[in-house]
């Protein structure tokens, strides 16, 4: 039973792995490309904090590989665009992963640690983001403000 309950995690870890790298593009080109990052980060992020609320780090450590993969991208995509005030918070984000990695590489990781360290990367990143750059709700939808908008026609 043991050994089944570890196969089907790692079967788990893998799929979860392969839903978020294949959902987002690793060049944004367009709006489309960067809503997929956006949804794939949505997605990640949840994963990541239901895994920590039920102390499945190996899943944890899936979903930040997925949110590390993004910010890449978005770094990338913002150095590009020199928009100076998201790539900062692109950044601090990536450097929020990199404390949250360390936690979820100890030998016992700290669940309440990693939590509040998830609940820091979100408020500093996603909410810091949308804050600065977008407009809307979740039910409306969001969208860049029109004076930061990087897919602006001139």
């Amino acid at each position: 039973m043991r050994r089944f309950t570890l196969c089907s995690s790692v079967a788990m870890v893998a799929l979860i792995g392969a839903v978020g790298f294949a959902q987002a593009p690793t060049k944004i080109a367009a709006l489309a490309d960067h809503v997929a990052v956006m949804k794939s980060n949505a997605q990640a992020n949840g994963a990541l904090n239901k895994s920590l609320g039920s102390g499945s780090f190996a899943d944890a450590k899936t979903a930040a590989s997925t949110l590390r993969t993004n910010f890449t991208t978005l770094r990338a995509f913002w150095t590009e665009k020199k928009n100076a005030d998201a790539l900062k918070i692109v950044s601090d984000g990536v450097t929020r992963l990199d404390g949250l990695d360390k936690l979820l590489a100890a030998a016992a990781p700290d669940q309440a640690a990693a939590q509040a360290a998830a609940k820091e990367f979100s408020g500093a990143t996603c909410a810091a983001c949308h804050k600065a750059l977008r407009e809307g709700d979740n039910q409306s939808g969001y969208r860049f403000r029109p004076e930061v908008d990087p897919f602006k026609q001139p």
